[in-house]
């Protein structure tokens, strides 16, 4: 009797495993077409030398990878996106977890706030490049004119020209543009907070900062793991943003490795050496993904 019962109950699990499998099966297809076999088909280009017209595509081996490890430019534009990583994963939380913050205090105006904070993120990038480009403008900019009317000349800059101030004027722009996503996502997650916690809070005594540190920051962690991979693999993806306003300049000051290998492929015409560098700029992204998700587990189990 006990075997029969549980040969029924191994069918419905095989049953059921199929299927899931069926339903499963066009995502599992469209994944393997559009995602795995370019992927592949990278790190084949990358052993290869390619004009993006010849039919003949030779294998040369690894001196793809020899040219970009002994491209300075490369190595620049690696340096450029890690300090927009850096930039992202901590302007880009702080701030939206700030706003969202403020936000969900107030009572009045709070959707208006929402709608404002939200608005950069529904814009498309070509149209906030041309926005800050005529802030940043050097001469006739919004930015300038309003540090000269306030008795501020002596900081006017030229923005995105000063090898000094490009990077960060850029970044200050992909925070901008970017903060509405994680502002939207950690508001949804403060209203999701139980009141009761901050009420036994109080009852205990705790101020401001206790709340937050032992009530909102361990309550919001599974959004703030969201917000802040997402936020980091977006600033280390930059290229819009990038491309419209500084197109990688002053020099290579603003330079990132999308708009390096954009630059490569449809510019240079070299494929094989910007599918090397789409290899070991994305198997960065990868490990640092599977780092930062290792250490929000770990962080949660605890």
């Amino acid at each position: 009797m006990a075997s029969l019962t549980a040969r029924v109950r191994d069918r419905r699990t095989l049953r059921r495993n199929i299927t899931a499998l069926a339903f499963l099966a066009p995502a599992i297809a469209l994944i393997g077409v559009f995602t795995i076999t370019p992927f592949v088909q990278a790190i084949l280009l990358s052993f290869q030398s390619w004009d993006g017209i010849s039919l003949e595509t030779p294998w040369v081996g690894l001196d793809n990878y020899e040219f970009v490890f002994g491209d300075d430019e490369f190595w620049a534009s690696m340096k450029n996106v890690a300090i927009f990583g850096v930039v992202g994963f901590f302007l880009g939380n702080a701030l939206p977890l700030g706003m969202a913050i403020a936000v969900n205090r107030i009572r009045r105006l709070r959707t208006f706030f929402r709608t404002v904070f939200y608005l950069p993120g529904i814009l498309s990038v070509v149209v906030v490049g041309v926005i800050f480009l005529f802030m940043f403008e050097p001469r006739s900019g919004v930015l300038n004119q309003m540090l000269d009317m306030v008795g501020l000349e002596s900081l006017q800059q030229n923005w995105l020209g000063d090898p000094s101030f490009a990077l960060p004027s850029v970044a200050a722009v992909f925070i901008w543009f970017h903060w509405g996503f994680g502002f939207l996502l950690f508001l949804a997650g403060l209203q999701d907070i139980p009141e009761e916690l901050y009420e036994a809070a109080e009852l205990d005594g705790a101020r401001a900062w206790a709340k937050f540190r032992y009530v909102t920051w361990p309550q919001l962690a599974p959004v703030t793991t969201i917000v802040s991979l997402l936020t980091l693999l977006a600033a280390l993806q930059i290229f819009g943003t990038v491309q419209v306003l500084t197109n990688g300049g002053p020099g290579s000051h603003t330079l990132v490795p999308t708009l390096l290998i954009y630059e490569e492929a449809f510019t240079n015409n070299r494929y094989g050496s910007a599918a090397a560098m789409s290899v070991l700029f994305g198997g960065a992204l990868v490990v640092l993904s599977f780092l930062q998700l290792t250490i929000a587990r770990r962080r949660a189990d605890k």
